[in-house]
């Protein structure tokens, strides 16, 4: 058996088993696997072997060793909030800074939502889980801003924000990152996760192209040289789906 957890340790079949089964005919396993493969392209096209990538919400790591491999030199940070995820990412990940908090806007402590039988579902609030069943212990644990846990130098030049709705208030901390480095940012959101901290589609939409002057789409017309989303499209897909992973890019840059 352990043989057999060693070989399925961070391909898609044990990342879908930490997180807990999607609903049958769902679509939801079909939709993460592609957006994983799509993130990957991602970083293939965008960053060098000494780039810095940032993973917000690295889970057990399954992007995070993407990131090592397209960028081996880079100086990699991961943020994980729950403790023992924390410790198997700095067991798996020497050479990763393993900061074992979540992120927001602001710094301090907060209490955080543990699902403990689908633990990626976790976050400093409560979301609408794809899941009838989902099993909350409420635990505290620090919070960190990317500003004041990333140093200036080097600058970032991937970002990847997975954290169930907390990632508009984790950008909102993460102002001065994103000026210094302009990465290619890579984030979920929508109705059922960021809608839940009580922000809006246009809040987000409006603070990523104005507030930061990126363009945002999909991955998937980001890939394929498409134009960017426009601020009615993204508030109908928020709504109706059925996208909920996005690309930000500095406004003008292409695939």
């Amino acid at each position: 058996m352990e043989w057999l957890k060693r070989r399925l340790r961070g391909t898609f079949v044990h990342r879908l088993a930490r997180r807990g089964s999607p609903p049958a005919g769902s679509g939801l396993a079909a939709s993460n696997t592609a957006y994983d493969r799509q993130t990957v392209e991602v970083m293939r096209r965008v960053l060098r072997p000494d780039s810095t990538c940032v993973d917000v919400g690295a889970h057990v790591g399954d992007i995070l060793r993407h990131m090592i491999a397209v960028a081996p030199d880079g100086a990699h940070h991961a943020f994980e909030a729950l403790p023992h995820l924390a410790a198997g990412l700095r067991e798996r990940f020497p050479g990763v800074r393993v900061h074992g908090a979540a992120v927001a806007d602001r710094g301090g402590e907060a209490e955080f939502q543990y699902v403990e039988n689908a633990p990626a579902y976790s976050g400093l609030r409560r979301r609408v889980y794809d899941r009838p069943d989902p099993r909350i212990t409420t635990i505290r644990v620090a919070v960190v801003t990317l500003d004041e846990a990333v140093p200036p130098d080097p600058p970032v030049a991937f970002l990847k924000l997975d954290i169930e709705g907390g990632e508009y208030h984790a950008l909102r901390g993460a102002v001065e990152t994103v000026r210094r480095g302009r990465p290619v940012i890579v984030f979920e959101a929508g109705r059922k996760s960021t809608g839940q901290y009580g922000v809006t589609p246009d809040d987000l939409y409006g603070f990523v192209t104005r507030g930061l002057g990126y363009d945002l789409s999909t991955m998937a017309r980001w890939l394929g040289r498409a134009a960017a989303y426009t601020a009615d499209e993204f508030r109908h897909n928020w709504e109706h789906g059925p996208d909920y992973y996005f690309i930000a890019t500095p406004a003008g840059a292409t695939g």
